[in-house]
């Protein structure tokens, strides 16, 4: 007999429509439970955490989440099924990436479609996050996402789609697995995860500025008097931003703020040393800018936030980013 937990927290998947028609949070897990088909030798124990929208969670839920999940394999579930909001979903299962080494399957789910909606997603996605979350091969994945009967790390998958039920996607590597005709199929083994635990988050400040067509330092510096902690910022193709930003970037790291690169483009890595005009990746890697290798910039600030709350220093946090850039 395999023991699951189910955990929620809310988002659409716990939504029905209101008097007004409009969807709001209402079902807690054992509404969402109900009428679920019966799933052989697994047991499924219900967990009310919160129940809001994925866009009001906060660092302080996360942080709780997460000592819920290590407090329920202390007693002795094979395996977590979190229901959630798509639009901060893959946040969570990062954070809780970087974050646990519980090995037991955490299985990060939501729904397209609320609970009142025409053909809602709600049902299929959590008997195929039950499975998983029962498999035991799973928990050597880390933190997964089940959408659609796909299977994604949480490092790799994103929304990809507003309104579709096929949301999740790895854009660069594909799906892990899938579940089909009630099995869980492996694609590929498990990869070297980054787990470094935590320290005091909460209180961490990191802040995304993006660049595009004429931006320049005004949002760089104001993060800069705002004594943010660390800065994600989002360039534009390979890895380069307008030079009119540099001003930022150079103040930013006068303040020993570290300034981590990504892109706006969703796939591909940045780019190292193909150009050298000012603003390119080339550039920016002289005056002490890192790379952010293949990380979208969300999850990057999530990354250097655990960093930083554990009190890695410039040079560890560079290495902790570049340590595949280079290989």
């Amino acid at each position: 007999m395999r023991k699951i937990a189910l955990i929620t927290t809310g988002g659409t998947i716990a939504m029905k429509s209101n008097k007004t028609g409009l969807a709001e949070p209402m079902a807690g897990g054992m509404e969402l439970l109900s009428g679920l088909p019966a799933l052989g030798n697994i047991t499924v124990q219900d967990i009310d955490f919160i129940n809001i929208p994925s866009a009001h969670i906060s660092h302080e839920d996360l942080v709780e989440l997460r000592k819920l999940i290590i407090k329920l394999k202390e007693e002795d579930y094979d395996g977590i099924v979190i229901t959630h909001g798509t639009d901060t979903l893959e946040e969570t299962a990062y954070f809780l990436d970087l974050t646990t080494d519980l090995n037991i399957p955490i299985v990060l789910t939501g729904a397209q479609r609320n609970l009142s909606a025409i053909s809602s997603d709600f049902q299929i996605n959590i008997v195929d996050s039950i499975l998983v979350a029962a498999n035991a091969k799973a928990g050597k994945y880390g933190p997964l996402i089940v959408f659609a009967s796909e299977v994604f790390l949480a490092k790799e998958a994103t929304k990809t789609h507003k309104t579709r039920v096929s949301t999740f996607k790895s854009q660069d590597f594909g799906p892990v697995g899938t579940i089909d005709n009630g099995k869980v199929l492996w694609f590929r083994e498990p990869n070297k995860r980054e787990i470094y635990g935590i320290g005091d988050f909460k209180n961490i400040k990191v802040d995304i500025v993006k660049s595009y067509l004429g931006s320049d330092s005004r949002l760089l510096l104001n993060s800069v008097n705002d004594k943010v902690d660390g800065i994600i910022y989002e360039g534009l193709g390979a890895g380069h931003v307008p030079e009119r930003s540099i001003e930022g970037v150079k103040k930013a790291i006068e303040n020993d703020i570290p300034v981590i690169l990504t892109s706006r483009v969703p796939e591909g890595r940045l780019m190292m040393g193909t150009y050298g005009f000012v603003g390119s990746e080339k550039y920016l890697v002289n005056m002490g800018v890192i790379l952010g290798d293949y990380l979208p910039s969300h999850k990057a600030r999530l990354k250097l936030m655990v960093l930083l709350s554990l009190g890695y220093s410039y040079e560890q946090i560079k290495f902790e980013f570049e340590k595949n850039c280079y290989i």
